[in-house]
């Protein structure tokens, strides 16, 4: 822990070191790999998390949240009434801080070892990429192949100086730019590290086949998942884990579990924090009796409400990182979706002979792709939870009638409502931006 803040404090050092100025300027490959280390920095929006449909709360704890989460919960046309969006402001802090080291570390050229830089360069490309993709899931639609060059996107920063504005790129443009990043990012980074905070080439091919699926293209996607899982296709089998422990897995990024590719997590949110939320009865109860996923992922309380303990983060906070078993998922999906279906149902079921007490998994068949592909829809939202990987799931799905989702809400003996398509689904830029930039807002 000693070692975080540590690495923490010489990250803001970094950033409040010339607080007048548009460029901060670190000198050496050390001070931009510090700058880059910040987890704080790089964190992922949250508030997509409390929107969906995996967590509840009740009228009583409901009323002790932050406003932004009470408006959040209940979908409201202004969510931040007059303040600032802190899923808004730290992506565009991780954006800022990716293009401080790829200004100013590119200036080193022929006074570091070369692959090392080439390595800090690629880091820095992931993590714009994975900002900007964090940004794309809240503040612009769904991806709609068809019409994506017409849609609004999010303004693209991709200079370090902070003087300057940009307009919203289109949606097209948006993923495009992160798609081009992430190639960038597979190409310079060479080695691993020790510590899964740092991006890898399975890392940049983990987040294209996420940014395929989100975009409908199932081929390629199928590809990037496939490639990344050649590097490291481990699984936990959670015969082995110990059920009864208050929190599952581990939590420092150098011990994470085998699965874990790139160790990310969420902003943090009260509503994260036990007894403010508890577990969706509905999704608690679609595990089976023998899934081990019932016990390891969840614990219940005194009153009988039962709350998260599973996230690949363990103490601190959400996971948003990425793992094999999403990509296990992501290729079952993809395979299915274009008629492969033996193929499919093996990914699936690799995946769920790990998750079942032994002797009790019974391989999951189906004579139809179709037939596959509504099980592994409903696997995803029974592994990949509090990931913030749901929220994205509902939005591309809710295009599909099978798959359509309406959540509801009571609170206070008023009912509420999120329909399929809703605009409420693409949030808010917040008011303090559009006055600043004068970017188009989001329709409510």
């Amino acid at each position: 822990m000693s070692a975080l803040l540590l690495m923490s404090a010489c990250q803001q050092d970094f950033m409040d070191a010339k607080p007048d100025k548009a460029l901060v300027v670190p000198t050496t490959i050390v001070d931009y790999q510090a700058i880059l280390d910040n987890f704080n920095t790089m964190n992922t929006p949250g508030l997509n998390l409390i929107a969906g449909d995996e967590f509840v709360t009740t009228d009583q704890m409901y009323q002790a949240l932050e406003q932004v989460e009470r408006q959040t919960y209940l979908w409201a046309d202004d969510l931040y009434e007059g303040g600032s969006s802190t899923d808004w402001e730290s992506c565009y802090k991780a954006v800022f801080t990716a293009n401080i080291v790829l200004e100013g570390a590119a200036k080193l050229a022929g006074e570091a070892p070369s692959t090392e830089l080439d390595n800090l360069l690629g880091y820095a490309y992931f993590y714009r990429a994975n900002a900007f993709y964090g940004l794309a899931q809240q503040f612009a639609p769904a991806y709609e192949p068809q019409n994506a060059h017409a849609q609004m996107g999010i303004p693209l920063k991709l200079s370090a100086q902070v003087t300057t504005t940009e307009p919203r790129a289109t949606l097209q443009q948006t993923y495009q730019q992160i798609l081009s990043d992430l190639e960038q990012s597979q190409k310079l980074i060479t080695s691993e590290s020790v510590w899964r905070n740092r991006p890898s080439r399975a890392a940049a091919l983990a987040l294209k086949a996420r940014v395929y699926l989100a975009m409908g293209a199932y081929d390629l996607a199928e590809q990037n998942a496939s490639a990344s899982l050649a590097i490291n296709g481990q699984l936990v089998d959670f015969n082995e884990l110990d059920a009864k422990a208050s929190l599952t897995f581990p939590d420092s990024p150098r011990q994470a579990n085998k699965e874990v590719i790139f160790y990310g997590r969420m902003n943090f949110y009260l509503f994260f924090f036990t007894p403010y939320y508890q577990v969706d009865p509905v999704l608690y109860a679609s595990y089976d009796s023998t899934d081990l996923r019932k016990q390891c992922y969840y614990d219940t309380l005194a009153d009988g409400a039962v709350w998260y303990k599973g996230s690949y983060a363990g103490s601190f906070g959400f996971f948003s990182g990425l793992a094999n078993d999403e990509l296990y998922l992501i290729r079952a999906e993809c395979r299915a979706r274009q008629g492969d279906t033996a193929p499919a149902l093996a990914d699936l079921n690799t995946l769920l002979e790990k998750r079942y007490k032994k002797g009790t998994f019974k391989p999951v068949q189906a004579s139809e792709p179709s037939q596959a592909l509504r099980v592994i829809i409903a696997e995803r939202r029974k592994e990949l939870v509090a990931r913030g990987i749901r929220w994205t799931d509902l939005r591309r799905l809710n295009r599909e009638k099978e798959f359509e989702t309406l959540i509801r809400r009571r609170i206070d003996g008023k009912n509420y409502v999120l329909a399929p398509g809703s605009l409420k689904y693409t949030f808010p830029i917040p008011e303090n931006e559009i006055s600043a930039s004068g970017i188009q807002q989001n329709p409510r």
